[in-house]
């Protein structure tokens, strides 16, 4: 595991398939306004409105995408971070 500096929080992205009405699978599509959900996992010292365990939604395009025992997990972040889902 990584431990995130300052401000920064490390996400497990949810995965969703986006699959056509024909059955072909697209992958790495993206849907509305390039958001996406994940789980934190960790998170600096300086993170105030995100806890560890909960669900999020960000700016993908803010990530920075890195490996983390062997998963890809992103870091994004906290002003990055547009909700938390209750």
């Amino acid at each position: 595991m990584i431990r995130p500096l300052k401000k920064k929080v490390l996400v497990a992205e949810n995965k969703k398939e986006n699959v056509t009405s024909s059955g072909i699978v697209i992958e790495g599509a993206r849907g509305l306004a390039d958001t996406a959900t994940g789980k934190v996992l960790a998170i600096g010292p300086d993170v105030t409105m995100v806890e560890v365990g909960q669900e999020i939604y960000l700016d993908w395009a803010k990530t920075a995408v890195v490996k983390v025992d062997g998963a890809q997990r992103v870091l994004v972040d906290e002003e990055f971070i547009i909700a938390v889902v209750e």
